[in-house]
């Protein structure tokens, strides 16, 4: 898996200390030691050598008894999934328990996947050994893609440009010959078109920093950033690009989303009380840069408030298509929402208030005059195929589905947009979407590179739902339609029961010269504060700087990077040796297989082939190598607390298969996973 650090041998073996160097021989090892020793106790391995959940537990809004919601730090010993925190609370629950506890992955596979007792290092060194045992053939040159253009063919016969787009996607797919062009090619020089899709940029600071002596693991600390704002809320996003992490949200307490877009972080969330606890509703505070996702926002949320049916929520929310019945629903929450104060159009918005700046007010009137006349369905279909993004990335999702009828539905909504599919509707009764082809000036039309798919959290998704009793897009709609009206309950709950969360959302972008907006914020305490990806546009410790300005005593902040591979030589498979990518590209796919194969059991998608481009196979497995190179560069010399990092190893659905998770605080009362220092 690496080189020898002293003759660059390739080596398994590692330091058995810190976990970290590798070396080929005892001999290296000792002419290194001298110099090695300086750094081997500094380890994180080292100095947190307690077990991956024992951190894990002591992150205080992570892990709640299951009964009273108390905070836990002990589990249910046989399946090492539900926490309780006291033996009253278990065998209350055992009844209920025990229909499940047997079915843990951890029990049926613990032949195939390592105990989640053991610690980060062991961890590493299970799934590395699992892999080097594995049976070492040659990669895969010409993959198994189903015919999906021909499978939609049969149901849609006359849709020739759309069945000619599947095959085309199809071949795309299947052409992977070129998987050993890339596998055995040497750069000799840099490309221009390579080095810019790899970095992201190509620039004079990057091409000295490629062309100097640099190994697996070193940090590019030139690269440009941003500018976070440079779209200036005229980008017309209709859902996020990637699925949010499961957040628990504590009862009376404040959550401020950074960069929401739209309301998915609630899909998966949860309110509970513990000792924190403040008898109040919720407040969830969102700041967006995007007029549009603002706009479409309030009225989602306003529709929600007045219980309109939840088909109509989803309709307006992720499709290109409407019946005649969510129109009538959202005009009506579209007036709802024109009656919000109106918010200073220079200074901060009042974070507690319902108020408009003067740009959200402006798009979500014209969407009033475009409700009199609609466009039609063909119309939507049109509009969207228009912007379509064909590459063969976008139909992976559909080659990776087993059964032909997912196969079909997924390609339906990819090239339509319609969700949920509405070919059994009068077409008297459907409309396009007034939100995703009615913009007035200034703000860009919808852009179809982006996916309803791309945002389902397939994690929970495919623990609740099962491939013979469910199709594929019904269990994403039963997934939302369940999650949506948990969330309608907490803004409208019946009767007898008290309110659990309000919403308020402004068109604001956080950066570091708004000090006002940022005072703004810490006064409210928040006790979680979700940053999206914004970490991917300031440098680090900039991002730490606005971070620390906002924050409250105890706030935990979550975020996400989707480019965090654009900054660290060794993410890329073409960053590695010619000589070592095919197997990295093997071990990524072996490893997709057996942890697919072992916690997915839901049957949707097969693991034994996984059809993508092999540099998303192959960085799927170089990213392992270097994530917490990379890790260490962000968090080091912050005096912050980890709570918890993951990592998403194959992406099902959605196209960024390399997303790192992490959650931290920069309070010092917590004893967590981890401190960086």
């Amino acid at each position: 898996m690496d080189n020898c650090k002293l003759c660059q041998k390739p080596s398994t073996s590692r330091c058995a200390k810190c976990h970290q160097i590798f070396y080929c021989s005892r001999e290296c090892q000792k002419e290194d030691w001298n110099e090695h020793k300086k750094s081997c106790g500094n380890s994180p391995v080292v100095k947190n050598n307690e077990t991956i959940d024992e951190n894990f537990r002591k992150f205080p809004i992570m892990n709640d008894c299951k009964v009273c919601q108390k905070p836990s730090t002990s589990k249910c010993a046989k399946c090492h999934q539900i926490f309780y925190c006291s033996r009253e609370c278990q065998k209350e629950d055992w009844n209920e328990h025990k229909k499940s506890c047997g079915n843990s992955p951890v029990i049926k596979n613990n032949e195939n996947f390592p105990n989640f007792d053991l610690s980060l290092h062991e961890m590493t060194e299970f799934l590395t050994n699992m892999m080097l045992r594995m049976n070492k053939g040659t990669v895969t040159k010409d993959w198994d893609v189903p015919e999906f253009g021909k499978e939609y063919a049969t149901k849609y016969p006359h849709e020739k440009e759309q069945i000619k787009c599947l095959n085309s996607a199809r071949s795309s797919l299947k052409g992977m010959q070129i998987i050993d062009k890339i596998i055995d090619s040497d750069i000799n020089e840099p490309d221009p078109g390579h080095i810019l899709k790899r970095w992201m940029e190509f620039s004079n600071t990057l091409l000295k920093f490629l062309s100097s002596p640099r190994k697996i693991g070193d940090i590019f600390t030139g690269k440009t950033k941003g500018p976070y704002v440079r779209d200036k809320g005229r980008v017309a996003q209709s859902f996020s690009n990637m699925p949010k992490q499961s957040l628990t949200l504590i009862k009376g307490r404040v959550h401020v989303a950074v960069g929401f877009v739209d309301l998915d972080f609630l899909l998966r969330a949860r309110i509970v009380q513990n000792k924190s606890s403040i008898e109040r509703p919720n407040k969830f505070i969102g700041y967006e840069g995007s007029i549009y996702a603002v706009a479409k926002t309030n009225v989602i949320k306003e529709m929600m408030m007045n219980k309109a049916p939840i088909r109509s929520i989803i309709e307006v929310w992720f499709s290109t298509v409407w019946t005649t019945e969510t129109l009538k629903n959202f005009e009506n929450a579209v007036k709802n929402v024109l009656q919000y104060g109106n918010a200073p159009n220079r200074s901060p918005p009042n974070p507690t208030k319902k108020e408009l700046h003067p740009k959200v007010r402006s798009l979500i009137s014209h969407w009033i005059k475009s409700i009199r006349s609609p466009k039609s369905r063909q119309e939507a279909h049109r509009l969207w195929i228009e912007t379509f993004d064909s590459e063969e990335r976008v139909f992976a999702v559909v080659a990776n589905l087993i059964e032909p009828r997912d196969r079909v539905q997924a390609a339906r909504y990819i090239l339509t947009g319609e969700f949920p599919l509405m070919d059994d509707q009068q077409q008297k009764n459907l409309i396009a979407s007034i939100t995703m082809f009615n913009c007035n000036d200034g703000i860009s039309p919808h852009s179809t590179s982006e996916f309803m798919l791309e945002m389902m959290p397939m994690d929970a998704i495919l623990l609740e739902y099962k491939r013979e009793d469910t199709i594929f897009l019904d269990a994403i709609y039963n997934f939302l339609e369940n999650a949506i009206a948990k969330v309608c309950d907490w803004l409208s709950p019946p009767i007898g029961k008290a309110e659990m969360i309000e919403i308020y959302l402004h068109f604001q972008s956080i950066t570091n010269d708004n000090s006002a907006l940022l005072a703004s914020i810490r006064q409210l305490e928040p006790w979680t504060i979700s940053w999206s990806n914004l970490c991917d546009y300031f440098y680090t410790r900039d991002f730490h700087k606005l971070l620390r300005e906002c924050s409250g005593d105890d706030t935990v902040h979550v975020m996400t990077s989707m480019n965090w591979i654009s900054e660290i030589f060794g993410a890329h498979i073409m960053d590695h040796k010619s000589k070592y990518r095919r197997e990295i590209i093997r071990n990524a796919q072996t490893m997709i297989s057996m942890i697919g194969n072992s916690m997915d059991p839901s049957g949707y998608f097969r693991y034994t082939q996984v059809i993508t481009h092999p540099y998303n196979v192959g960085d799927i497995g170089a990213t392992m190598m270097v994530k917490d190179k990379w890790l260490d560069y962000f968090l080091k010399g912050q005096e912050l607390n980890v709570g918890d990092v993951t990592f998403e190893l194959f992406a099902h659905t959605h196209r960024i298969h390399t997303l790192l998770n992490i959650y931290f605080t920069y309070s010092k009362k917590f004893k967590v996973y981890s401190t960086y220092v």
